[in-house]
Order: C-alpha cells, then structure tokens, then sequence
C-alpha cells in the first residue's frame, strides 16, 4: 500500500471518528427517563378518554337546545405539533456515514467534510482527532503486533559511540600498512600489521605450515612478468603479478582461479586495465582437483613477503578510472589502476585487512551486544526481536556509516590523502549492511501493507 494509499485511509478514520463523536454528543444531549415517558403514555390516552366523552355530552347539549355546531377545526398550534416537524433550533445537522463501496468517493467526501472542520489536512489527521489515550493505545498495539522500530536517547547514544570509537581505533591502531614516506612525510604505520607481516615471523609460519603446497599447488595464472605471458599482460612484474592475477584474488579466485585451473589458462588485468586472458602449458584438471589445487595455492602465497591482496580488491585496476589521489608531488590525480598498484606494494594485503576489519568488527560487536542486553533486560522474546529486526539494521546501517566517514576523514585530515590510509575493509563493510537494512525494511512494509488489506477487507466485509 502506497503512502498516497495510506493518507487516504487516515482521512476516512479520521471522518468517521469526528462523525462518530458528534453522534456521541448529540446522544449524551437527549437526557429523559424512557420508562416514565412509557408509563404516562397509557395515563394520558385515559385522560384524552375521557376528556372526549365530556366533549360528546356537550354536543349532544348543545344539539338538543338547537344549536348549530361547525365543524371541528384543529388550533394552528395542534398541527404543528403533530405535523412530526420539530421546530428549526431542535434539528441537529448529523453527516451520514456513506456505505458505498468506492473508496475514492468515501475518501472525496471525508476530505470535505475534515476541510468544513478546519482541519490540517497537509499533515496527518488521525493526531488531530483522536484523543491522547486512544493514539497511545493504538501505537502499543501497532507495536505489539509489528514491533517498536523507534530510536530512544540511549540507542542513538550507542550507536554514535561505535562509530566513533571505531574511528578512533582507525587512527590509532589500523593507521597505515607499515612506516613509509608519503609525499615528502613521514607516516608511522600499524603496530599490529607490523607483527602480522614480520619477515621472521611470516617466514617461520611459511616454512612450518605451507611450504610444502609450493609444489603440490602448482597454478597456470601465476605467471610473473610479462615475458611469461608472451608479452600479452603489460605492466606485470614479481611484486604485482599476484594483483593483476585474478585468480590471486582471495574472493574471486574461487571463479576466476579455478576456472583458469579447469581450462588450462590464467586471467590477468594489464597495466591498461584491461582484461586479458592467457592460455598456459598447463592440463585441465576436473572440479574438485581445481578447488583443492587453488585453496593450496593460495596458503602457500599468504605468508609470503608480497602476500596476497584484499578480497575484490584486483577490480579497481580495471578500466582506469579516474582517482582523487595524486601519488606524486605534481599533485595530479592518478587512475585507480596505479593507486591500487601503489597500495598493494606498500603492504596493503590480506594481512593489513585483517587489521582493517577492527573497525567494523567494533561496530557490529558494540551494536549488537547493546540490542542482545537491551532485549535480555526489557523481556524481550526471539519472536519480538524478529519482528523488531528492522531496528538492528538501521542501527548496524548508520554505524557503520559514521565509521566509513571517520576513514574518509582519517585518509584527507590526517595522513595526507595518502590511499594506504583508507580502511577498506570498513568501506566493503558498508555493502551489506544497506543490502540487509534494505531487505529487512521491505519485509516489514510488506508485512504491514498485508494487516492493513486484511483490515480493510473485514471492514468492506
């Protein structure tokens, strides 16, 4: 139901409510005592009665002493008062209540008669004419039956203090990859990257748990120059060929890897962003093979000095779109291509994302803890939490949106509109929470536009 529909239903309530209430004040005005006025009527047909035999004695008098009598002529007064037509000041103007079944002309005909009353009819009308006690009874059943949606002074509290603390742990612990000179500045980098990425570290982990993939997981898109790929792929060299390798891609590999590794051919984005695929001496192997074949590869890379990128993120070097960054002194904006080359050879891999998604892991964590203990507290049941899930996910929504605006801001203000700064982690974080704020507000329109028919209908009915 459109809100045009609704508008429409809320003038008609608000018709019969003021039509319902005259009704009620005109009935409160008749004030007698129906069983007296039943008992006199039988006293005064006796007395009429009786007053009638008197009269006919008279005439009967009169007759015999010859005189003549004219015809009987009610007072001017009489017929008035038995013409059923009470005088003027005692009609009362009631609407009548049109039993049609086109809504339009009900909905023409409440409009007018709300117009008549002086009300606002720009704003909703229910409010206008229906008394406190009535609307706070409505708005407890309407939640009782479709859940309390609305923000109080704590909820907005709560959700402000994640994104802010969110924000603050983006400045202080997710920073940058690692220490490095941007423009002439130097940036001190992540501590907890630092640890992820320590060479000592990375190459102990290698050693003891992947190494030995190296030669079970050989891969036909891991080609590291571009003299490798017949000069087909530009721009490929050792510490990009994983970026430019789709099949690299921690998310994407798993369509775009295994593919290659069922047809025997590696798929790569050239330094012109283009999308480019070269077939490899390698033999196709079947589904399964190529599944456990990629899954290896990729743990093999992961720990390596290079690692791997983040997830999706080989797509921004397709197409060279235009960037806001400038990564020289000239300070002219790059294309996305050299921007995301420029990240990932500045530590910005799988490792640092895991650093990246602290942010939006507080987000989550503070918000849904507060929605979980505020329902524990209140009594709240699964059911009402379903019904009331709406709610969560505008919460989530706008968290997460405060946190995404404090990396944007974190980037510009205080590292110099250096890339490396942006958390895209908390940026990828944002998708699914419109998505799920979006899916979860059009259940619950449709789950009220449904009461709203089947009330209607019983009303028609």
């Amino acid at each position: 139901m459109s809100t045009d529909r609704l508008s429409a239903a809320a003038a008609v309530v608000a018709y019969q409510t003021v039509t319902l209430a005259e009704m009620r004040g005109l009935f409160d005005q008749v004030d007698f005592d129906l069983k007296d006025v039943l008992e006199r009527e039988p006293r005064v047909s006796d007395t009429l009665d009786e007053v009638e035999s008197e009269f006919d004695a008279v005439r009967a008098r009169l007759r015999a002493m010859g005189a003549s009598l004219s015809a009987h002529r009610p007072w001017p007064d009489a017929v008035t008062a038995v013409s059923g037509e009470p005088p003027s000041h005692l009609r009362y103007a009631v609407p009548a209540v049109p039993t049609e079944d086109d809504f339009d002309h009900l909905v023409t005909l409440a409009e007018a008669r709300l117009d008549l009353l002086g009300l606002d009819l720009t704003r909703d009308p229910l409010p206008q004419v229906l008394p406190t006690s009535q609307i706070a009874d409505s708005l407890r059943g309407y939640a009782g039956e479709h859940g309390d949606i609305s923000w109080d002074r704590t909820d907005w509290m709560v959700v402000v203090s994640a994104g802010v603390l969110a924000t603050l742990l983006d400045v202080i612990l997710v920073r940058i990859p690692q220490d490095s000179t941007f423009l002439g500045k130097k940036y001190t980098g992540s501590p907890l990257t630092r640890w992820l990425q320590d060479r000592d570290r990375a190459r102990a982990i290698h050693n003891q748990f992947f190494k030995g993939f190296e030669k079970l997981a050989k891969v036909p898109y891991d080609a590291a120059t571009t003299k490798a790929t017949g000069g087909l792929v530009s721009g490929m060299r050792p510490a990009t060929h994983r970026l430019q390798s789709l099949g690299h891609d921690p998310a994407l590999g798993f369509l775009f890897g295994v593919a290659d590794l069922m047809r025997g051919t590696g798929t790569y984005i050239d330094k012109a962003g283009r999308l480019v695929q070269v077939a490899a001496n390698a033999a196709p192997v079947d589904l399964i093979t190529s599944l456990i074949t990629h899954m290896r590869h990729l743990l093999s890379d992961v720990y390596t000095p290079a690692g791997l990128q983040p997830p999706f993120f080989s797509l921004l070097q397709l197409g060279r779109v235009d960037s806001p960054f400038a990564l020289g002194p000239s300070g002219v904006e790059v294309p996305w291509t050299d921007v995301a080359r420029y990240m990932y050879t500045n530590g910005y891999d799988l490792r640092h994302f895991f650093t990246m998604g602290i942010t939006p892991g507080v987000v989550t964590a503070i918000i849904r803890g507060y929605w979980l203990l505020n329902s524990y507290a209140t009594g709240g049941s699964a059911a009402q939490r379903k019904v009331e899930h709406a709610k969560l996910t505008s919460m989530l929504l706008l968290g997460h949106a405060i946190a995404a605006s404090g990396t944007l801001l974190k980037t510009g203000l205080l590292f110099g509109v250096n890339p490396v700064a942006l958390n895209y982690n908390q940026i990828l974080a944002m998708a699914p929470a419109t998505i799920a704020w979006l899916k979860e507000a059009i259940a619950r329109d449709h789950r009220i536009n449904h009461a709203l028919e089947k009330e209607w209908e019983s009303l028609r009915t």
